[in-house]
């Protein structure tokens, strides 16, 4: 440094630096509002929400899953009023059909409208609303099947930061920014993967737009209607306010889903809630030790309940691992298991994480949930996919078109087709595409949830990140979509065509008008 600096100048820079320094990291009040009452959605959030409470921000939560062992800056507001979704029962996914992802939109419209009214209706929400506007710093909240907390984020004043347990739904593209292309991108309902034949882009393009349709024609005036009559009239429409979300986390990662167009406001953190894993049981660790052939590990998550299966496909199944000469743990809901062979194990809650992350679980029977899909991958085990509803039969496709997954549908296991997908998925080479995805999933910058606090604070400080918008959220479709130019640029051409007409008639009229002209009279006399 110069000896001709003054000292007091050095003070002063260094005073300012330390004040910079502080205000950057001034702890942020922060909302979290997760209506949905789908515990498997909120084991995404969860972590994030924790995470933030660790950087030293203070944390207001409005769901139906209050944290038990919550910190000190974490607060609980319990929407004890919601229904929660924890059952799923198996003869329903039987009746799947080629229409069914119709009636799971319409389903989702029905379970977004009855969390909407439940949470605008409850102490808790109150409670929040208390507050004055620019209490918050930012406000955390699920984009699923409703936008109605998009109204309290409006009044509260504060950026919103949306969340998404599953990859981007049809009605998410528009309002970030996204190009919709169904050429390559899969809808999360249909179960494609990012390889589609012609007949499968078809349904793709058809599903995409109508879904994006029925969304804005039934969810958004539900909610509207809603949110009115909690705040006024003069409360904007919901297709509005989700314009001005800032940020959006999703569970997603490239390496698992494909890679996508996504611009900068549109954040990948997929495998946020995967922990170290932690010791197995003493039984379960034996088990898992001594298996000479290894172990498959069959789960269907926590909403599906394996023992409301028909008798007829449960035994099916017993058949088929008796089978094998690995040894099975399965994820059953009772304390006994009819016909049950000496290599099933029946566990009704099990580790799965830590389960997974042994090295000697050859393969993962799974529904495809994207919680367990991301645990099976973040540890390299392949996995045998029955998917049944919701975003599962687009996960396992993903897996499947990486060859780290073979596809049975649950409606069509049967003892021999459960044998020939599970020697299938058992083969080295699933195991090895694993792997490599796998590297692939964990070799990050960043950790995931370093990755989501990072944006968080980034939003709150920026007052929602505004640079990272793209013009295109406020435009038409009409003009998104260069419909505008194609219509000047096909009008220009009509115009040159009528031109090129116009010329050619003149030219041929004046042709014929020189052919009929008589011939030089002198000419002819000599």
């Amino acid at each position: 440094m110069p000896h001709n600096v003054p000292f007091s100048w050095i003070f002063l820079l260094l005073l300012s630096s330390l004040v910079l320094t502080a205000e950057c990291a001034k702890p942020l009040k922060i909302l979290g509002l997760f209506p949905h009452p789908a515990k498997s959605h909120f084991n995404f959030f969860h972590p994030i929400l924790r995470g933030l409470v660790d950087a030293g921000h203070s944390v207001d939560v409005v769901s139906p899953f209050p944290d038990k062992r919550a910190p000190a800056n974490y607060t609980n507001y319990n929407l004890a009023s919601a229904a929660y979704i924890n059952i799923i029962d198996l003869n329903v996914v039987e009746n799947r059909n080629q229409f069914s992802h119709f009636n799971d939109f319409m389903a989702l419209y029905a379970m977004g409208k009855e969390a909407c009214n439940n949470t605008l209706s409850s102490k808790a929400l109150e409670s929040i609303l208390a507050h004055p506007p620019d209490y918050y710093d930012v406000i955390l909240m699920e984009h699923f099947n409703t936008d109605c907390m998009m109204g309290v984020a409006h009044k509260l004043q504060a950026p919103v930061v949306a969340m998404s347990s599953t990859g981007l739904l049809p009605w998410h593209y528009e309002r970030m920014g996204v190009p919709i292309i169904p050429s390559f991108l899969p809808d999360l309902f249909l179960g494609h993967s990012q390889q589609m034949n012609l007949g499968e882009r078809l349904l793709n393009w058809v599903t995409t737009h109508s879904l994006n349709w029925l969304y804005k024609l039934f969810s958004v005036p539900a909610a509207d209607q809603l949110l009115r009559q909690k705040f006024g009239p003069g409360i904007p429409s919901t297709g509005e306010l989700v314009k001005n979300t800032s940020l959006f986390l999703i569970n997603q990662h490239y390496s698992l889903s494909g890679p996508k167009p996504l611009p900068p406001s549109v954040i990948e953190v997929g495998g946020v809630h995967i922990q170290p894993p932690g010791p197995l049981p003493a039984q379960l660790k034996r088990l898992l030790e001594n298996a000479k052939h290894g172990v498959v590990l069959m789960s269907w998550g926590s909403m599906v309940r394996a023992t409301t299966m028909a008798p007829a496909k449960r035994d099916a199944i017993l058949r088929a691992m008796s089978r094998f000469k690995q040894h099975f743990v399965w994820k059953w809901e009772n304390d006994t298991l009819p016909n049950k062979p000496d290599n099933v194990h029946i566990m009704k809650w099990i580790p799965q994480r830590d389960i997974l992350a042994h090295p000697n679980v050859k393969a993962m029977i799974s529904h495809g949930g994207l919680l367990g899909t991301t645990e099976a991958i973040h540890c390299g085990v392949p996995i045998l996919g029955t998917p049944m509803f919701g975003d599962q039969f687009q996960n396992v496709a993903a897996l499947v078109q990486r060859g780290a997954a073979v596809r049975l549908d649950y409606t069509a296991i049967t003892e021999d087709a459960l044998v020939k997908a599970l020697t299938k998925v058992l083969d080295k080479s699933y195991k090895n595409n694993a792997q490599a995805i796998a590297h692939s999933y964990n070799e990050r910058p960043q950790k995931p949830l370093e990755t989501a606090l990072w944006w968080v604070e980034y939003a709150a400080e920026t007052g929602g990140a505004p640079l990272t918008q793209p013009s295109s959220v406020h435009m038409s479709r009409f003009i998104y979509y260069s419909l505008d130019v194609y219509l000047v640029v096909l009008g220009a051409l009509l115009l040159l065509l009528a031109i090129a007409r116009e010329v050619k008639r003149v030219c041929c009229a004046a042709k014929e008008e020189s052919s009929k002209t008589p011939s030089n009279p002198k000419r002819k006399q000599k």
